[in-house]
Formats: C-alpha cells, sequence, structure tokens
C-alpha cells in the first residue's frame, strides 16, 4: 500500500474518531528547555523517563522550531497561528507603545499584549464546545490587567501575570485562581515550601478531573527550567560530578517530567487516555544565563541561544502523542514545522470550524503519515535588536539568516551543516536571492516594533 492510500486510510479513520467523539487536548509546554535535554533527544545525563515514552507512543519531530527565540512573540505565534512578520507580540519588550510597567533587574519597559481582536485558538476551541483552561505561565498580558487568560478565550486560568512580581517565580506568595489575587502561605516570607511545578500540576489534574466528561483543552505552562534554577530538590543529581547549576537544571527537568507522568495517571485513572491528545514542547531554545558546565550541551550540537536566530535559539523538541490508538507511535519526523502551524492543528485534530486564516499549516497529515509532506515550505523569524531588524527564513535544507538590515547575508545548508558553521551564502546567490526576496515579503510593518529599511 503505498503513502497515499495509507494516510487516506488513517485520515478516515481519525475524522471518523473526531466526529464521534471530540478528542481532548493537552499541550505541555516547558520554559527555556533546549533540544538536547530530554533523553529521547540524546541527553544521556537528565533522567526525562515520563517524556520518553510520549515520545515512544507518538511522533517525535527533530526539525520543529518555537515561534521566534524569546518566550512572549513565541507564545504569540503559538496562541494566534501568526509569525513574528505579522504578529501583535514581536518581542518581550515593545520599541513604541504598549503599556508601561517595571521588569525586574532591568528597570521601567513597555510591553504590548495580545488584543482583543486578535483570535487565539482558545477563542476557536471555545467557540466550538471545548472547555479551555491555561495553567501557570501566560506571558501574554503586557502590563494590561484586561489582557488575562480569561480575556483572550480560556474559561478558566490558573497561573502567574506580569504585572505581579511575587506570582512569577518558582516559589511564588502570589497566584492567581481565575480573576482571584490570592496568597501561598507555604512561601510567605521565604519559607520556599510549595514549589511552582509541584502547584501547576495539582491545579492542572483538577482541571482534567473537574471536566473529564466533556472535551477540553488544557495549556500546561511549566516554568523549568527557566532561570532562576531555583530546585525544590537536587534529588538523584545531589552527589553527581556536576556544577550547583548543573545540578539545579537537571533536577528542575526531571521534577517536571515526574509531574508529566502524574498528569498522564490522571489521564488513565479517568478513562480518557483513549480521546487525548498529548503534546509537549518549549517555548524556545535553552538559554546561556542557566551556566551549565558538565552536563551534555543545552542545545545538542545547535549552535546559539535562547535570544538568537540560530539553530540552538529556534528548535526544539515537540512530541505529539495521538490517542491511545497510539497513531504512528514511536517514529520521527523531519519535517520543518513551527508554531505558527500549532493554530492549525488544533483546529483540524478537533473538527473544529473557523474563518480565521493564519500564517501556518496544519501538522495532522505530518502526524498521520510521517515523511509524506513536501518539506519545501518557508519558514520565517524576525526579532528587533537595538535598532534595526535581524530575520531569518527556513527553506527546505537551507536556512537564511541576516543579523540585521545593514548586516550580510549568512546562507546555511542545515543538511550537511546541522551546526551552522559554514556560511556558503557566496556559493548560492540564486538562493539567497529567493530566500531574501521571501524575507522582504514575509515582514509588515509593526506600529509597535517599527523599521526603517
Amino acid at each position: 500500500m503505498n503513502k497515499i492510500k495509507i494516510f487516506s486510510a488513517l485520515s478516515l479513520m481519525y475524522s471518523f474518531n473526531v466526529a464521534a467523539q471530540k478528542p481532548n487536548i493537552v499541550f505541555i509546554f516547558a520554559d527555556d528547555l533546549g533540544y538536547g535535554d530530554l533523553g529521547c533527544y540524546g541527553n544521556n545525563v537528565i533522567l526525562t523517563p515520563n517524556i520518553d515514552i510520549l515520545a515512544k507512543e507518538g511522533v517525535r519531530f527533530t526539525h520543529a522550531y518555537a515561534g521566534a527565540s524569546v518566550s512572549a512573540p513565541s507564545r504569540c505565534c503559538l496562541m494566534t497561528g501568526f509569525h513574528t512578520g505579522n504578529a501583535r507580540v514581536r518581542g518581550n519588550m515593545t520599541r513604541v507603545g504598549g503599556l508601561q510597567g517595571e521588569r525586574e533587574g532591568i528597570g521601567i519597559v513597555r510591553r504590548i499584549s495580545i488584543q482583543p481582536q486578535d483570535t487565539t485558538i482558545a477563542n476557536v476551541l471555545s467557540n466550538n464546545g471545548y472547555v479551555t483552561g491555561l495553567v501557570n505561565k501566560w506571558h501574554l498580558d503586557g502590563f494590561d490587567p484586561a489582557s488575562t487568560p480569561l480575556d483572550r478565550g480560556f474559561q478558566e486560568f490558573y497561573g502567574w501575570l506580569i504585572p505581579e512580581p511575587r506570582s512569577h517565580n518558582f516559589f511564588p506568595d502570589i497566584r492567581y485562581r481565575n480573576r482571584e489575587r490570592y496568597e501561598i502561605p507555604e512561601n510567605a516570607n521565604g519559607k520556599n515550601m510549595d514549589h511552582n511545578t509541584d502547584r501547576s500540576t495539582r491545579e492542572a489534574v483538577d482541571f482534567i478531573t473537574k471536566h473529564k466528561d466533556k472535551p477540553f483543552f488544557l495549556f500546561l505552562s511549566y516554568n523549568a527550567p527557566h532561570v532562576p534554577l531555583d530546585a525544590k530538590s537536587q534529588g538523584i543529581y545531589a552527589n553527581m560530578d556536576l556544577t550547583e547549576n548543573d545540578k539545579n537544571y537537571a533536577a528542575l527537568i526531571t521534577h517536571m517530567d515526574e509531574c508529566i507522568g502524574l498528569v498522564m495517571q490522571t489521564l488513565k485513572d479517568n478513562g480518557l487516555d483513549d480521546n487525548t491528545i498529548v503534546i509537549f514542547s518549549s517555548d524556545n531554545g535553552g538559554a546561556r544565563a542557566a551556566g551549565v558546565e558538565k552536563l551534555p550541551p543545552i542545545n545538542g550540537v545547535l549552535r546559539g541561544w535562547k535570544g538568537e536566530l540560530y539553530e540552538g535559539g529556534l528548535r526544539v523538541p515537540l512530541i505529539v502523542r495521538m490517542p491511545a490508538g497510539k497513531i504512528n507511535a514511536g517514529t520521527t519526523s523531519a519535517y520543518p514545522c513551527y508554531f505558527a502551524d500549532m493554530f492549525r492543528t488544533f483546529v483540524d485534530m478537533t473538527g473544529s470550524q473557523t474563518s480565521i486564516q493564519t500564517d501556518g499549516l496544519s501538522l495532522l497529515p505530518e502526524i498521520l503519515n510521517p515523511g509524506s509532506q513536501p518539506v519545501e515550505r518557508f519558514l520565517y523569524w524576525e526579532q528587533y535588536p537595538n535598532r534595526g531588524i535581524s530575520q531569518a527564513v527556513r527553506w527546505g535544507k537551507w536556512k537564511l539568516i541576516r543579523q540585521n538590515i545593514d548586516r550580510p547575508f549568512e546562507l546555511y545548508d542545515l543538511q550537511a551543516d546541522e551546526s551552522e558553521t559554514t556560511n556558503v551564502a557566496e556559493n548560492y546567490p540564486g538562493v539567497v536571492r529567493t530566500m531574501a526576496d521571501y524575507m522582504k515579503a514575509a515582514h509588515s510593518e509593526s506600529e509597535y516594533w517599527p523599521v526603517s529599511f
């Protein structure tokens, strides 16, 4: 049977299941997790057995990318389906406009939130009969109290918001329950008894249990392993020949993995395993600020870090585990994809209806039949240094980067040079022209990040 027939059979089977009962979706998000931090992506020190099981039971993408190399714009791409050339939020801080507030360690900054006219995937799924919930990190509220998850399509929210600095750390003494700001006495006055990863997991488990009889979309967005590296315990790493940073970094990831195991067990205990899609990823590449030294490289063989347009700043783990039928369990896909694709993917996975057109494509055909989709597509990113604009494009095996509008193009052949060590722009002027033309067309002007070309 050829690939087209296989895909047709799987597609019909999946469509029938969607029609019979809408699948739940649990999207689990790490924060600053590197491409090389998981066992299933080659790490032989940090233990992640539960995430590794997801990979064994699902499709593991090896060329998946974040929406941006820092948190807020990456999450905006995920939520709205637009790449950073068109998205509302294109950086953690704006150049002009937005609302003013204080960022710890930096001072007064300005931020923008996604706006009421921006449709999120939570809006779409809510309108199609889903209960939608977000646990922990939103990061798309800027400093606007009217831009919480509840104002952008989510029906329930348990977590932290940017304007309240006491809410976003690993031992918060303030947190939000929907619109209620409440205190956590276990963490008051520096007692640090209730770790954020544990609290977020309890909230996720409660959400699943409460809504087990309805189709739901749960976005579980952990803080780990973002700095500061405040691990609950160094656990199995305490006596290893590692630096203190290494021990805490590894412990944060393994703790998160253990909690993911609790979430998976909750799905099984409630009879939801057969009708729940579980997805795992990270908001951007691993961060240099983590300061690890003796662990395997955070981003594996990839060049660069969080905040950069090289592969290490953008490429992330992505695992999609379909319901217990285990469609294509244990397979890998080298299909180039990014967070702008998730909006359309969620729509197709749930059989939802929407008129919204986005920059992304649905990954469902590739999930149902890995290796079936043509890789000659364009992916686009931009970010904003002190002036100008930096841009990157992926096209098949090629990656084009321009570090600023007055800098030369860098071209890398990712098939031959995954670590982006050799700039071959001079050897392939036609490829550079094609990708540069797309780079120019993909950018639309933003009132919050003005650029002078």
